[in-house]
């Protein structure tokens, strides 16, 4: 799921851009969610809950805190956050750049559509190495790695089961070992049908594995007999690392 905060304190330009952005994602199979904010007061106040923005798209010239302004204190709550400005004067770009933005959009006719769709291809493209784009048969979904709870094979359908706010699970055409050589050294084979992430691992028993699929449930999957030695190497090296 790919989230866009868009802020401005011009409701009908807000509009506009939301739809260029559904339009945009709905032509490339991306789901997305796409939050309008009429300030940047009111953006900050959703507090933690920034840091779920993959991408903010700020209007410069706010009545309030400016775009400068409430990009400082997204920074301050999500140092890795992107942030790309929008405005109607060209003035402003030097600024804008101090703020590391990875776009600086002029609220031109001609060149903003154009101009927005290839700030958003850049950055689905240049996603956090944390993140992993699921090339699904029907369309692409941005998922975090850490929120990958464990991956199942049934003959030749591959699942990823996923913690998120929609518990949603995906399901791929490919094999177990073409799942597992694109993920990162934590996720485990522990069973000819599963690979673990390891970091939501909390017990290894002799012939199972305890992970935690949310702050309430667990699930057990079964350890084959000839990998439990591995497995649980890599259960200490991992744990020991976290």
């Amino acid at each position: 799921m790919f989230r866009i905060a868009l802020c401005d304190d011009n409701l009908s330009f807000l509009e506009y851009e939301k739809e260029i952005i559904d339009h945009f994602m709905t032509e490339h199979a991306v789901e997305s969610v796409c939050d309008i904010y009429l300030s940047g007061n009111e953006l900050v106040k959703t507090g933690d809950k920034i840091k779920n923005y993959d991408l903010f798209l700020l209007d410069c010239d706010m009545k309030g805190l400016t775009g400068f302004d409430t990009a400082r204190k997204i920074y301050e709550l999500f140092p890795g956050a992107k942030i790309a400005f929008a405005t109607n004067y060209y003035d402003f770009t030097r600024e804008g750049y101090k703020y590391n933005a990875v776009r600086y959009l002029v609220k031109q006719e001609k060149t903003f559509n154009a101009e927005l769709m290839e700030c958003i291809s850049y950055v689905l493209k240049n996603s956090s190495q944390d993140e992993k784009m699921l090339e699904l048969s029907d369309s692409l979904v941005k998922v975090r790695m850490d929120n990958i709870i464990y991956i199942g094979s049934d003959k030749h359908y591959i699942e990823y089961f996923v913690k998120n706010e929609d518990s949603a699970n995906y399901t791929k055409r490919c094999s177990l070992d073409e799942a597992q050589s694109e993920l990162p050294e934590y996720f485990v084979r522990v069973h000819q049908r599963y690979i673990v992430n390891m970091k939501n691992a909390i017990q290894i028993k002799r012939n199972m594995i305890i992970i935690r699929k949310n702050d309430k449930e667990t699930i057990e999957l079964p350890i084959a007999r000839n990998r439990y030695d591995e497995v649980n190497r890599k259960f200490c090296l991992i744990k020991g690392a976290i």
